[in-house]
């Protein structure tokens, strides 16, 4: 009789830890467009430049256009953010958690008209939110980052035009840790994979301007692993797994050379964020149920991102670069709460390069802010209860590339 109240007792603990745990993935968005320092200097405005590595990203056509036969770029970005909450009450919590983004592109140009590359890098999320015991209560980490390893090929069609095509391998990685009395830890781990495939489109309008195009396909991820909870020294872990989809991402852009020093470039990027409607969670062999199915409703939205940028090239190999963006939010009122926290963003871009030889080096610098989004909460008495988001972002980059 003890083991079968035990197991009951654990039991319905269980089922109120997924009722009540936060199942938020990653705050602050989940596009992440840092992706070539050289890129990001310029605005992230690159689709109708895409003339290094990064093309593989941006646009894969580009891969035709790149100045050497053999292209070899490393870098990396450090993000420090700053999520910001604040309660009906006026009371502000802050959640600073940094991360970094690597990635590697490689480029090969066969011969005049065909090019191949391969770059690993993330294009979804990489980043996450971590919340102090002081501020909630109860201490929260979540990260969520999406691989994407990329074989990719560019075709020169004529003088003019150019094709690109890639394959997306991706592989995500999801992670939760927290502790709520009276429970002990609670901990999510899971990985799974998915394919996704992409296509660009250069074309030269005239030896100083050109238009761009991608298609970024969408996917759905599927991630298992485990799901464990502690409490009063006994611990369950059971299988697990978690859904959601991936979007459909499309992107046109226009440059323009206005001198052999000077050059412009502009985007704008589509993103059908409708797609990622829920995040599916099920739990498995749960003792005398089976199964627990849980579904996080997120409803996001299509959003637009808008990019201008400028590089100016000095006599000695050196580049200065500059840029300004606005990005959407997707999520909506719905879905916005202290583990999901996104707002609009205008953004601040900027760089400088060397060149020499055959080495490249580039730095750039990203600062996001945020636009304060209330959310009104009612059913508490005659005046709605008002919280309140925002965040900002400040990240440095550094990215080196070889070329022969």
């Amino acid at each position: 009789m003890f083991k079968i109240r035990s197991g009951m007792g654990i039991l319905l603990i269980l089922i109120m830890v997924f009722i009540m745990f936060p199942q938020g993935l990653f705050a602050g968005g989940w596009n992440n467009t840092l992706l070539g320092c050289r890129a990001m200097g310029m605005g992230g405005a690159f689709i109708a430049v895409a003339d290094d590595p990064s093309a593989i990203f941006y646009n894969p056509a580009g891969l035709t256009r790149q100045q050497q036969a053999f292209n070899f770029s490393l870098s990396g970005f450090h993000i420090w953010p700053t999520h910001i909450y604040e309660a009906p009450t006026g009371k502000q919590i802050q959640s600073r958690f940094e991360s970094s983004v690597p990635q590697i592109f490689v480029s090969y140009r066969l011969n005049e008209k065909v090019a191949v590359g391969f770059g690993a890098f993330i294009p979804y999320a990489g980043g996450g939110i971590e919340w102090k015991e002081k501020d909630l209560g109860f201490p929260f980490k979540s990260t969520l980052g999406i691989i994407s390893y990329t074989p990719s090929l560019a075709i020169n069609l004529s003088d003019k035009l150019s094709l690109g095509f890639a394959l997306n391998f991706y592989h995500g990685i999801l992670t939760v840790n927290t502790r709520m009395e009276p429970f002990g830890e609670m901990k999510e781990e899971e990985s799974g994979s998915s394919l996704s495939a992409s296509f660009g489109l250069l074309y030269r309008l005239s030896e100083k301007a050109a238009l761009g195009f991608s298609v970024r396909g969408p996917a759905k991820m599927n991630l298992a692993g485990t799901t464990a909870v502690t409490y009063e020294g006994f611990r369950l872990k059971l299988d697990s797994e978690t859904s959601f989809n991936l979007p459909w991402d499309l992107e046109a852009g226009f440059s323009y050379r206005f001198s052999e020093r000077l050059l412009f470039s502009a985007s704008t990027q589509f993103t059908l964020w409708s797609s990622l409607d829920k995040v599916d969670k099920t739990i498995k062999n749960v003792p005398l149920i089976g199964e627990i199915k849980t579904a996080e409703i997120m409803n996001f939205e299509n959003i637009i991102v808008s990019r201008v940028g400028l590089e100016y090239a000095f006599p000695q190999g050196v580049f200065l670069r500059g840029g300004i963006g606005y990005d959407r939010s997707a999520t909506p009122d719905d879905s916005l709460n202290i583990m999901n926290i996104d707002v609009d963003k205008f953004s601040l871009l900027g760089g400088v390069g060397y060149r020499s030889g055959r080495v490249s080096i580039d730095f750039a610098y990203i600062y996001a802010l945020g636009k304060e989004r209330e959310k009104t909460i009612s059913g508490f008495g005659p005046h709605p209860l008002i919280e309140k988001y925002n965040l900002k972002v400040f990240i440095l980059g550094l990215g080196l590339t070889y070329s022969f």
